[in-house]
């Protein structure tokens, strides 16, 4: 029994620590979002064992678990080292995988993700969307 009863209060002190107020229903992630004194521009693990994102601006407390649709998107054209891309880039990777900004100027916020690239025979790379980390 006291096991169980500790187990259980670690996970409460958990919650009660991060002041998780989670929501279920259509409330939208907004990005970018300040938690903990930064700036994120997508859903995040800190403090969590499944990724969230804030519902508010400045987080207040209110956040949700991140589904497929809540991840930002990949921003269309973005500046990186002063020249424009159109679709996702491997330049500048260090294990050539493909990349996208999450804003307009890569040089002015730093936030990226992967892209999903497919490869055809006829058609070249097929790069254009991010994936869920």
């Amino acid at each position: 029994m006291a096991l169980h009863l500790g187990i259980f209060l670690i996970w409460a002190g958990t919650c009660v620590f991060l002041q998780l107020d989670h929501v279920d229903g259509d409330n939208k992630c907004v990005f970018p979002f300040i938690y903990g004194g930064k700036r994120y521009f997508d859903c995040i693990k800190t403090d969590s064992l499944y990724n969230w994102c804030s519902l508010t601006g400045n987080y207040s407390g209110r956040c949700k678990y991140c589904v497929k649709e809540d991840y930002a998107p990949c921003v269309f054209p973005f500046i990186y080292r002063n020249q424009t891309y159109d679709k996702c880039t491997s330049f500048g990777s260090k294990f050539w995988r493909f990349w996208c900004s999450l804003t307009p100027n890569y040089d002015h916020d730093g936030t990226w993700r992967y892209c999903y690239c497919t490869v055809h025979l006829t058609h070249g790379h097929g790069c254009n969307q991010a994936f869920e980390t």
